[in-house]
């Protein structure tokens, strides 16, 4: 716990209105990153490219990403690529491959760009016995190494059946409580033990008695409870657990660190640089782009209007997201960075985290997600 408060004392506060410089970015402007493997977005040094309706990456992505070993030879514009066994050969500009000594026809050539070598992401892959998707919703390729389809978390997620951990609470007390077992809520629950702590979102088993502290409590924004709504993280993207760092000081003013000048108008994950972020609503896009505070950041308005949801710190987006974009829940947006607390492009300032805020879209002022995010991490992608 020490450790999470040491770190997150550096992350920011994301304000609305103007005490933050923002940099209104056009598209062109933005980060992208076209790439997944094995669940991180990969920064290429070269964009992908579509050819023929094909993705073609940088042959380095794939080989740092995988641990395939790649080799070029310059005279004969010949790319090698083997692992696992397997051997394949590419050529510049021709439309045919051999794999492990049998010819084999191409649907796009290799080409290169900007002195990199750029190769069709999806036979190489599904030749090495990788699983190959194209997202065609975000304009990303993703492979996996091992072979795992995608899904999604699907317990019942019924907002009277939810209960607040009060102080001095134990699972034994909650159970009698509401006449169940300790077992039945560990398992409804997946808790490893018997362990709870205060404020924590437990959902009530089948058959229970009515929640004595429900979520309902706790939140005022009943849209967001939506059953469609999502985590923005996936369940398997190994995120740390967090805590609930709303309206904690913050001591960045753009200029110096001074203590607590500002309130965390957020939530603070620690996640690696490069994890999937992903919409919790659907909405629109109302900003993107630069925020001395929040770095690479999006805000999107909810369909109801009534919300606006920040997902900050970024390390880059999704292609092609600009302001008035209408986006789906569980929609890929962009990736956890460092980015923020500087000029334009400013990384390393902190860990890389995704701060995510809720906002009132007729008042602009911040309200908690801690009980939301606990509410939808019963519901989130496993990718």
């Amino acid at each position: 716990m020490l450790r999470y408060i040491n770190r997150i004392c550096l992350s920011a506060c994301l304000l609305w209105t103007g005490f933050a410089t923002v940099h209104a970015a056009g598209e062109s402007d933005l980060p992208t990153i076209s790439l997944i493997v094995d669940g991180k977005g990969i920064v290429t040094d070269v964009a992908p490219q579509i050819k023929n309706a094909r993705m073609l990456v940088p042959i380095r992505a794939i080989a740092e990403n995988t641990g395939a070993s790649i080799q070029y030879d310059a005279n004969d514009k010949r790319v090698v690529v083997k692992q696992n066994g397997k051997q394949m050969t590419l050529y510049l500009g021709q439309t045919f491959a051999y794999v492990d000594g049998k010819k084999t026809a191409l649907d796009t050539s290799p080409l290169v760009s900007n002195g990199r070598t750029l190769i069709p992401v999806r036979f190489i892959s599904e030749t090495l016995g990788y699983q190959v998707t194209w997202d065609s919703e975000a304009s990303v390729a993703t492979v996996k190494t091992a072979h795992k389809k995608d899904s999604q978390t699907n317990t019942s997620t019924d907002i009277s059946q939810t209960y607040i951990v009060q102080s001095g609470d134990t699972l034994t007390k909650i159970a009698n409580d509401h006449n169940t077992s300790v077992e039945a809520l560990k398992k409804r629950n997946h808790l490893p033990d018997s362990y709870v702590e205060a404020e924590q979102l437990l959902f009530l088993p089948d058959g229970a008695k009515s929640s004595l502290h429900p979520l309902t409590e706790k939140v005022s924004a009943k849209t967001l409870l939506s059953s469609k709504n999502i985590f923005p993280l996936a369940a398997d993207s190994g995120y740390e657990k967090y805590y609930d760092t709303f309206g904690d000081g913050r001591s960045w003013d753009g200029e110096s660190y001074q203590e607590n000048i500002r309130k965390h108008e957020g939530i603070d994950i620690m996640a690696p640089r490069g994890t999937p972020v992903y919409s919790v609503t659907d909405g629109i896009i109302n900003r993107i782009g630069w925020n001395s505070l929040g770095g690479w950041r999006v805000n999107i308005t909810d369909q109801s209007g009534s919300c606006r949801l920040y997902y900050a710190h970024l390390e880059a987006y999704a292609p092609g997201l600009q302001v008035g974009d209408r986006i789906k829940a569980g929609q890929l947006l962009g990736f956890v960075g460092d980015s923020g607390y500087g000029d334009v492009g400013t990384t390393g300032k902190f860990d890389t985290h995704l701060h995510f805020g809720l906002y009132d879209a007729n008042t602009n002022q911040a309200f908690n997600p801690y009980y939301y995010l606990q509410y939808w991490e019963n519901h989130q992608f496993i990718r």
